[in-house]
C-alpha cells in the first residue's frame, strides 16, 4: 500500500514564486534521492487576501520506508540547505501522513 505525506505549509502571497521553485529546484531531489516521489505542488489563489496554502504531497511504500526516506535526507547537507532557505518564506504550516481506504464491507 502507498503511503502519503501532505506538507501544507502557509506562505505570504509575494513568496509563493520562491516557495514553489525551492520545492522543485531543491526539495524534489533531495526527497527523491532519499527514496520518495513526488505526487503534486499545489496552492490556494493568492488572490483571497490571506497568506496562501502550498500543498506538497509525497508518496513511498509505507511507514517503515518513510522512517529510511527521512533518515537518508536529514542526512543529506542538501536537505540543510532546503531547509534553512524555505524557513523564512513560511508563515505556518503541518504535515500530515494518509493511507488509501476502500469503502469498509
Amino acid at each position: 500500500m502507498t503511503a502519503y505525506m501532505v506538507d501544507t505549509v502557509q506562505i505570504r502571497p509575494a513568496d509563493v514564486d520562491a516557495y514553489v521553485a525551492l520545492v522543485h529546484d531543491a526539495a524534489v531531489p533531495v526527497m527523491t534521492a532519499a527514496g520518495a516521489a513526488l505526487v503534486s505542488c499545489w496552492a490556494t489563489s493568492p488572490e483571497l487576501g490571506e497568506d496562501v496554502d502550498v500543498q506538497v504531497t509525497w508518496a513511498f511504500a509505507d511507514h517503515v520506508r518513510w522512517n529510511e526516506i527521512r533518515k537518508n535526507f536529514v542526512l543529506d547537507p542538501a536537505w540543510h540547505t532546503w531547509a534553512a532557505a524555505a524557513k523564512p518564506l513560511r508563515t505556518g504550516g503541518t504535515r500530515r501522513f494518509y493511507y488509501p481506504r476502500e469503502r469498509p464491507a
